[in-house]
């Protein structure tokens, strides 16, 4: 088990973004033919009405959205800026995929969230399309279905930083690989700039709330990259940092 509870102590850092950040995601963008990629949205329902709510959209993902092209899921924000809001995730897809992935074009469809969902919905904000990296990720060979809570941590890089940063990240799925954990560590690239520090999300997956009390991560990092690896890296992440953001996810299954 393993908690990168260093990523969340280091001073908030303040330098503006320059053209060079996005000339890096548009470059990054021009390379991502065919990547994998995810659709997200939060949604606050209305007051007073949060159960019909969960209620009908857990219901309208079930019937026209658990099978490709229009998979999507729900995740409910317990911690962070968008507390008590749900989150709408659609994909996997690609770019091409958006085109017509996001929602199935049937009578029964529309009429199901115009009658059931909408009436329930009080805004919708904040669309992002977020790029997968499967190199810097990693996920079970076996079991996940029990990772039910997400700590997800937004990062907005310094301009010159970017393969710096991937490097550690790198390096954080390898430790993750290496020790065959039965966690999850997803790393996602923002397709669009928001301007809101939110370039890249690193998605760390766990069962229950006791995993967050686990200290071996540094032991495990240092037995791959060596003694006091994990101090350097640190300040590296903290030279990387312009500014992040956290919140906590709970995962939401279709009965």
């Amino acid at each position: 088990m393993f908690v990168i509870y260093s990523f969340l102590t280091n001073t908030k850092y303040t330098m503006k973004k320059s053209i060079l950040t996005l000339f890096i995601a548009l470059f990054t963008i021009g390379f991502a033919v065919g990547q994998e990629m995810y659709w997200t949205e939060y949604i606050t329902p209305k007051k007073g009405l949060e159960d019909v709510f969960h209620e009908n959209l857990m219901s309208h993902i079930k019937k026209f959205h658990s099978e490709a092209p229009y998979q999507a899921h729900a995740r409910y924000v317990m911690f962070g800026q968008h507390e008590m809001q749900y989150v709408w995730v659609s994909g996997p897809t690609t770019y091409a995929g958006m085109d017509n992935m996001s929602r199935p074009d049937s009578t029964a469809h529309s009429a199901d969230w115009a009658m059931n969902v909408e009436p329930y919905i009080e805004k919708t904000c904040t669309n992002e399309l977020w790029k997968f990296k499967k190199d810097m990720s990693y996920y079970p060979a076996e079991g996940g279905s029990d990772l039910k809570l997400q700590l997800i941590r937004f990062y907005s890089i310094n301009p010159g930083k970017w393969e710096a940063f991937m490097g550690l990240m790198k390096n954080v799925a390898n430790v993750c690989k290496t020790n065959n954990y039965k966690e999850s560590w997803g790393l996602y690239v923002n397709s669009f700039d928001s301007g809101i520090g939110r370039e890249v999300a690193a998605v760390n997956s766990f069962p229950n709330w006791a995993f967050l009390e686990s200290d071996t991560w540094v032991a495990d990092y240092e037995k791959i990259y060596g003694k006091d690896s994990w101090k350097a890296a640190m300040k590296t992440f903290g030279e990387c940092i312009d500014k992040y953001q956290e919140e906590v996810r709970k995962v939401l299954v279709t009965k």
